[in-house]
């Protein structure tokens, strides 16, 4: 599908757009802020009444209140953005159902009508989720990590420049195993829609089959599609199984690293205990938002 034509679907849903990017832009802040909140906290704390922070209940309420505003916001972004990509998803499949209605029969001869499905099922659910889930949340993402790791430099530069060097590692070692899994994912889809087409075509012929006594051979093919697309699976589910404890092994590594060094600038007086707090929870939500990408 071209850029332009995709334009016509998401042209009337441009308002709702900006809304959700105006929300997903206010969640950002609010996440931004836990972290400095919880730094206070923690300050209020161990200073007790020599503070002039205010009371820690105080702050306590100040905090319920940034998560309620996250979770209201959350709500209200995520009922748009689900609303939204479900209509343009609705108007995608009534295009792509009409352009099937005009092809030529040469095109149903060439292809499987499990290839139809998914083509009329899962690629509209991709190009609507591609628009509502990845290209509006961008902006928002591409703001709260710059802001997380801003915050970070003027709390401690030199845990930041560790927390920047991080990061790739570990956004590699994700789309090195996330690059393993999409070919086995592509097959595992093709394998499925092979085998749903088998049985729909079987089901239409089985009077035929029952008349020419093919049971038994219409059996053995769909047993065949049925091991490789349990193989698939169980190559799909090895590497999801190795997937997440190798992410959180290196986050956890990380995190134990950038703490080993924080403990030593709070014992060298170049960081105060609040701070490091402040530290470790921006460098978790650094983490979480290179996981999201």
């Amino acid at each position: 599908m071209k850029f332009n034509t995709l334009l016509q679907y998401i042209t009337p849903h441009r308002s709702t757009l900006l809304s959700v990017l105006a929300l997903l832009l206010a969640t950002s802040a609010v996440s931004l802020a836990n972290p400095w909140i919880a730094g206070l906290l923690t300050r209020a704390l161990l200073e007790g009444e020599s503070s002039s922070l205010p009371a820690f209940q105080l702050i306590l309420l100040a905090w319920f209140g940034l998560l309620l505003l996250k979770s209201l916001l959350g709500f209200a972004s995520s009922y748009l953005i689900g609303g939204t990509g479900a209509d343009m998803a609705a108007r995608l499949r009534s295009r792509v159902y009409e352009h099937l209605q005009i092809l030529p029969m040469s095109y149903y001869q060439d292809r499987k009508p499990g290839d139809l499905l998914t083509l009329l099922s899962n690629d509209a659910e991709a190009i609507s989720g591609f628009v509502t889930s990845t290209l509006v949340q961008l902006l928002p993402l591409v703001l709260t990590f710059l802001g997380a790791f801003a915050i970070m430099a003027w709390l401690d530069p030199l845990i930041a420049g560790l927390a920047a060097l991080l990061m790739p590692v570990y956004y590699l070692a994700m789309k090195i195993l996330g690059r393993r899994i999409r070919p086995i994912t592509s097959q595992w889809i093709k394998s499925w829609s092979g085998m749903i087409s088998l049985v729909q075509e079987n089901l239409g012929l089985i009077p035929a089959i029952k008349a020419f006594t093919r049971e038994a051979l219409e059996t053995e093919r769909f047993e065949a599609k049925n091991v490789d697309f349990l193989d698939l699976s169980r190559k799909q589910i090895l590497i999801q199984s190795i997937m997440s404890p190798a992410i959180s092994f290196l986050a956890g590594a990380g995190l134990l690293l950038l703490l080993w060094v924080g403990i030593s600038h709070v014992e060298s007086g170049q960081l105060e205990t609040s701070e490091l707090v402040s530290l470790l929870l921006y460098a978790m939500l650094l983490l979480s938002l290179i996981h999201i990408s």
